[in-house]
């Protein structure tokens, strides 16, 4: 079965499916599983569903990637037991659970098979599923380390900020500054990573600010910024007033509260994005309340600042259910929470009777060009999920 895993993994890589651009990968699936004589379904939001007979279990994963570097044009590099890519993001993320569901579709027919889309993007093939699911159990395939069964997640919510910015006029010449090619990462799970934000570095760097821009998407650390500032000159130039600069440095990143439990955050913001006076700082947290929590903080930060809550996801309350149970039974893998956020979160409401839990393989600096997957940990994803399939 790892075999055919992994044939179809490298096929699913050729095929482009960063988010927003799925078309093709969604009819890859549904002519894969309408060959194999599946009932399918497909709705207004891209997710498909394939099943036959009283299905047993839902087995669910995104289709969509983040797109960093390369991608999607990706060419797939094998180092001792890891499969990346050279110079963009692999897909692994959540391509190998996707593939996993493929594999299966050819040896079981009692479980159903819900692809989503557009999670990386804020979830948005899970928030507007039109399906209705009929398995009393659901396993998410979207984790990233066999090591643990998740079974809770952060909620998150995007903060759009607008600065009423004034600009001077001063003496000078333009010059550009720049951080680049750092590391970056998912800006939930390697939030408490110490990896460093490129706009945060760069505001550090510079004093007579004319431009700024930085920031790659909204749920990843910035691995680039640009900046044009004002050196000695001659030239009348316009510059932003220096409390922006002073603004700018105070905005929160990183790890503001910590789950000793589960050793883990509990509450986070990312700097994300920035171009001139537009902002945007992506807040997760492990629980409505404290999601609720972190909008305020935003907002007692940004005062006098035009603020936007948007793309809000709930969080998933830890559930030690008899699918996480058996799970755990079969793996000797403990129960953990993830500070990220997982469609399960939102399945859940739609479904508050189905028992889930999440399981994957173990992929390194998802969201960057430093993504990596260990083939062993598929080999054992891949016979934990089919014992789990027949134990069910």
């Amino acid at each position: 079965m790892f075999d055919k895993v992994m044939e179809l993994f490298k096929e699913i890589v050729k095929i482009p499916h960063c988010s927003k651009n799925t078309e093709k990968l969604q009819e890859f699936i549904e002519e894969y599983a309408k060959k194999r004589d599946f009932i399918v379904f497909r709705d207004k939001s891209g997710n498909i569903l394939a099943y036959k007979n009283s299905p047993k279990l839902a087995l669910q994963s995104h289709i969509d990637m983040v797109c960093v570097g390369d991608a999607p044009n990706i060419e797939i590099i094998q180092k001792d037991n890891w499969l990346m890519a050279k110079n963009s993001t692999l897909g692994a993320d959540n391509g190998i659970g996707v593939a996993i569901m493929l594999a299966f579709m050819d040896k079981y027919d009692n479980i159903e098979y819900l692809f989503t889309n557009d999670e990386e993007i804020g979830l948005i093939g899970a928030k507007n599923l039109e399906f209705n699911l009929k398995a009393p159990y659901l396993l998410n395939l979207d984790s990233e380390d066999d090591r643990e069964i998740i079974i809770g997640c952060a909620g998150g919510v995007d903060a759009k900020i607008k600065y009423p910015l004034k600009k001077e006029k001063v003496k000078g010449s333009l010059g550009d500054v720049s951080v680049t090619n750092l590391p970056g990462g998912h800006s939930g799970v390697d939030i408490n990573k110490n990896i460093p934000n490129a706009i945060i570095e760069l505001l550090y760097k510079v004093d007579n600010l004319a431009f700024i821009k930085g920031g790659e998407r909204r749920n990843s650390i910035p691995s680039n910024a640009y900046a044009k500032e004002v050196f000695d000159g001659s030239d009348d130039i316009e510059i932003y007033e220096n409390e922006y600069l002073n603004f700018l440095r105070k905005l929160p990143h990183g790890v503001l509260e910590f789950d000793f439990e589960f050793k883990i955050p509990s509450k986070s913001i990312n700097f994300a994005l920035i171009e001139e006076n537009n902002i945007i700082l992506s807040a997760r947290a492990n629980s409505h309340e404290k999601l609720n929590e972190m909008k305020e903080y935003i907002l007692a930060k940004t005062y006098g600042c035009e603020v936007i809550f948007e793309d809000e996801y709930p969080a998933w309350a830890p559930e030690k259910n008899t699918l996480a149970l058996k799970l755990q039974e079969i793996t000797k893998s403990k129960l953990n929470v993830i500070h990220a956020g997982l469609e399960c979160a939102i399945l859940k409401d739609k479904f508050p009777d189905i028992k889930m839990a999440s399981y994957g393989p173990l992929i390194q600096n998802p969201h960057s060009i430093r993504e990596r997957v260990d083939l062993e940990s598929i080999k054992r994803v891949v016979l934990t999920v089919e014992n789990l399939i027949n134990q069910i």
